[in-house]
């Protein structure tokens, strides 16, 4: 659809909550085409097509709202434009019985049903956008009135257009009102959506905060001990030696003795010390344990609330045996929520994203393909470049996900798919051996 100035002028906003209401539009859409100077036919074929639409409205998806409004384009600034919007207070899938959401179908596929085929005969250009999941319904019909006589002086006949609109009854009024109520508290909902979403989004940056941390924590510990172990262990053992065979010659003073003999219990505990440390380590390593990564994979989608609210079908093939590796849970099923709302988000409302597990033999791989646009040359270019060994500060979700695969001593693989209907396509790939200074776990 064209671009447009938004220089709006809004004429009525009808309330569609009860077959009263519907003709309730018939009637506005009458009386202000009518006012405009169109012919009978075009009177009648706009009312019919708006009356139909709220009725869409009314059983497909509880109701909802029409706006009647003129506007110019940005195209021809001369130019005069009908413009009807309608509304749905809700989405086609909050539906509740299977006959009404069998009369609705998803997506551009209800371009095709219903009266839609009909009203685009009527009207210039036809949108629809929305209506499943929490996204409300939108269908926006736009006609020119360029063919009409008198149109340079319409948008100074506005008010008199609304007199005429509000003349034979105070209920329009009333409803005007209504609908204007009814926005702001939608906008509200909005908002406070918006607000509990991100009040989650902070939750999981700061439980990955958090996991992240406890990994650096773990490493430090374990490349401390080690480095503790070359650099102290052997000369402590080399002090220790050589104090217990001065000892055991037994030719030196007493006071000598005494002195050397606290040189061997200090390398003693330093040796001790070394240990603490070792055991310390060890303990840290639990961290790191043998998960099923197809119970880890269904846990994360769970816990994605992007799939839901878009309504994404996510579609799960799995392979016939099991899949386990080496993994810190808590921070993976982090990076695997990132690459499932990346997913999820490029993907349109009503959409699917497939998610493939299996393995071969050195290697466990997870696949989500999303129906997205793909990847830019310059994302390709960006996350198929090696990880640098510190996280910037501001870097997407995906630069996170490839950070803590990285210490899964996995990698993350991104590509466009040249499958129809396939956008973008990321691979997670896990050893099945886990690799620690050069030792097989």
């Amino acid at each position: 659809m064209a671009a447009y100035v938004k220089e709006l002028h809004h004429i009525l906003t009808l309330v569609v909550q009860k077959s009263a209401d519907i003709p309730m539009v018939r009637k506005k859409v009458k009386l202000l085409t009518c006012s405009i100077g169109c012919s009978r036919m075009q009177v009648a074929r706009f009312a019919t097509a708006a009356s139909e639409l709220a009725r869409i409205l009314l059983i497909c998806c509880h109701g909802g709202k029409v706006s009647l409004s003129f506007f110019r384009s940005g195209a021809e600034s001369s130019g005069l434009f009908l413009e009807f919007v309608f509304h749905s207070s809700g989405a086609c899938d909050a539906l509740t019985t299977e006959q009404n959401r069998a009369r609705c179908a998803r997506g551009k596929e209800l371009v095709s049903k219903p009266p839609f085929p009909g009203v685009q005969r009527v009207f210039d250009e036809l949108e629809i956008e929305g209506g499943v999941g929490a996204v409300p319904l939108t269908i926006r019909c736009r006609s020119s009135l360029a063919d009409l006589p008198g149109t340079e002086n319409l948008l100074s006949r506005i008010k008199a257009i609304r007199k005429d609109l509000f003349a034979d009854t105070e209920e329009s009024y009333m409803e005007n009102l209504r609908a204007k109520h009814d926005e702001v508290l939608r906008l509200l909902q909005e908002k406070t959506e918006q607000n509990r979403m991100l009040d989650q989004s902070n939750n999981e940056l700061l439980q990955l905060s958090n996991d992240l941390e406890a990994l650096a924590q773990e490493r430090t510990i374990i490349e401390m001990s080690l480095k503790i172990a070359d650099q102290v262990r052997n000369p402590a053992t080399v002090i220790g030696g050589l104090a217990g065979q001065l000892i055991r010659k037994g030719r030196l003073p007493e006071k000598a003795v005494r002195k050397i003999r606290q040189i061997a219990n200090q390398a003693e505990r330093i040796d001790r010390i070394v240990h603490r440390f070792h055991a310390m380590a060890d303990e840290r390593r639990d961290l790191f344990v043998r998960e099923d990564l197809v119970k880890l994979v269904q846990d994360a989608l769970q816990s994605c609330p992007t799939m839901g609210k878009r309504a994404i079908e996510p579609v799960l093939e799995l392979g016939e045996q099991s899949v386990f590796i080496h993994a810190n849970r808590r921070v993976l099923k982090v990076a695997l929520i990132h690459v499932f709302r990346h997913a999820a988000g490029v993907t349109p409302a009503g959409g699917q994203v497939i998610i493939r597990v299996d393995s071969d033999r050195e290697h466990a791989t997870i696949t989500v393909v999303d129906q997205g646009t793909g990847f830019s040359a310059e994302d390709l270019n960006e996350l198929q470049q090696p990880p640098e060994n510190r996280l910037k500060v501001g870097q997407p979700g995906l630069a996170l996900v490839r950070h803590i695969l990285t210490e899964h001593q996995g990698e993350l693989q991104v590509e466009n798919s040249m499958v129809p209907g396939e956008g973008g396509r990321l691979v997670m790939r896990f050893p099945l051996i886990w690799r620690e200074q050069g030792k097989n776990l």
